[in-house]
């Protein structure tokens, strides 16, 4: 039986199991297009700008919470400023269609990284 307009099984040609749901093939066209224009809405949405706080930034909140250590502090600075920066550059490269996934060189050793 069809979750949304409850023909039964005989009323209809074909019934496409989801979790937990039925549609029907009568509904299935009706309800992709109003999906498809939904996603196209959602993909002509700015995406908020998100600005990544400098290491400098960072770094003084660090200095709020913790005393000493100002190496251990600069540095995780940087590497959070370059993680953000790495996980934007990634999303940025999706979104066109590059992929932008890790990838090895050939030349960068073995994948499970030896140990000898």
């Amino acid at each position: 039986m069809c979750s949304f307009c409850g023909k039964s099984h005989a009323e209809v040609k074909k019934l496409i199991a989801g979790p937990g749901v039925y549609i029907c093939e009568q509904l299935r066209h009706p309800v992709q297009e109003r999906l498809d224009k939904e996603l196209a809405a959602q993909a002509k949405k700015p995406r908020a700008k998100f600005n990544i706080p400098s290491p400098q930034t960072s770094s003084r909140q660090l200095d709020r919470h913790c005393i000493g250590q100002e190496h251990a502090k600069k540095t995780l600075a940087v590497a959070v400023h370059n993680h953000y920066k790495r996980i934007l550059q990634e999303a940025a490269e999706c979104e066109r269609g590059r992929g932008g996934g890790k990838r090895r060189a050939a030349g960068d050793g073995p994948a499970r990284g030896g140990g000898y």
